[in-house]
């Protein structure tokens, strides 16, 4: 399957920016050209959304991160990249590393969903409708258009995937250091859920992003490129 995904900047790493439920990967833009000032930055739209809605039936959670998987294979078949979630993207990097259905780098969770206290449709709509009004101004278009071009049926298969998905036990599967970060207004996910993460990946650290909600990654871009190039600084000191 032909996934559509933009090209940003050129370096010694790689990164893969994953987006989260019903969006394509438009809102990843900004944090694609912080990091692209040290790297190289691909950023998909899977299945069903963006510039790749033809792309068939719906997919749920593993599907995805197969799509992914091939993905990388053919953009990024030098370089082991970093996987950068945010939402549900989280989910499905997390599937393709505790699968090791690619080869990659160090993984880094933007707002990981979903906590599971609180896995119902009603409790993720709610919380979604009073995060969204904590975002930027300048998102509010970018989720519009995307839901709007997005069928309904695969924003009900994936959200009722993600549900279901057990992440808590894909996260003690991993090799891969992880850095967690979480909006500190963000309602989607907990702070508790955010830190617990962490704390199960053998190799988790989490950080707070001040002043940003469930997409801090649109809202402070540079700040969060930041955050991910430190951690990746640290890591590679550490394996000398």
């Amino acid at each position: 399957m032909r996934v559509a995904f933009r090209r940003f900047g050129s370096g010694p790493r790689t990164f893969v920016l994953v987006h989260g439920l019903g969006v394509s990967g438009s809102y990843f833009v900004p944090l694609a050209r912080a990091l692209g000032r040290s790297g190289l930055v691909i950023v998909p739209d899977l299945p069903g959304t963006g510039h790749s809605v033809g792309s068939g039936r719906p997919f749920g959670v593993s599907a995805q991160a197969e799509v992914l998987a091939d993905l990388i294979t053919r953009a990024a078949p030098d370089e082991p990249p970093v996987l950068v979630g945010n939402s549900l993207g989280c989910q499905i990097v997390l599937d393709l590393a505790s699968r090791r259905l690619a080869a990659h780098g160090e993984l880094v969770l933007i707002g990981p969903s979903v906590d599971p206290r609180y896995r119902s449709v009603l409790r993720q709509l709610g919380t979604m409708a009073v995060d969204l009004a904590r975002e930027p101004a300048a998102l509010w278009p970018i989720v519009v258009r995307d839901y709007l071009v997005t069928s309904p049926v695969g924003v009900f298969v994936a959200a009722l995937s993600a549900l279901a998905d057990r992440p808590e036990d894909k996260l003690r599967l991993l090799d891969s250091p992880v850095l967690v970060l979480r909006g500190e207004h963000d309602r989607l996910t907990t702070r508790a859920w955010a830190e617990r993460c962490a704390r199960i990946a053998p190799n988790g650290r989490f950080e707070a992003v001040p002043d940003a909600a469930h997409a801090p990654h649109f809202s402070r871009p540079a700040f969060v490129a930041a955050r991910i190039e430190s951690f990746l600084t640290e890591r590679g000191d550490r394996a000398k």
